[in-house]
């Protein structure tokens, strides 16, 4: 079995007061065994999302576990969009 690389668009719901902690959530995300890398990029009107970058096995199921997890790192997770996948 092999592996493919997906790379992420994760979007965060805003709190009604202040902002999310995009470095923390990005670092709880980041100690995931599958995460390669994750960057806080810029999304509109101050609002950011986080890339992530992981590798991940190929086979079914696989990405939707993986989804999970990342959701399960914070409540204030809202969309993974999958941006790129490939193969290794």
């Amino acid at each position: 079995m092999g592996h493919v690389v997906v790379k992420y668009k994760v979007t965060l719901d805003q709190p009604e007061e202040g902002r999310p902690d995009y470095e923390g959530i990005a670092a709880r995300i980041d100690v995931l065994p599958e995460v390669q890398t994750t960057e806080i990029k810029p999304l509109a009107f101050g609002m950011m999302f986080i890339e992530i970058q992981a590798v991940l096995e190929d086979g079914e199921g696989t990405v939707d576990l993986f989804e999970d997890k990342v959701r399960g790192t914070d409540e204030l997770i809202g969309q993974i969009e999958t941006l790129e996948m490939g193969r290794l």
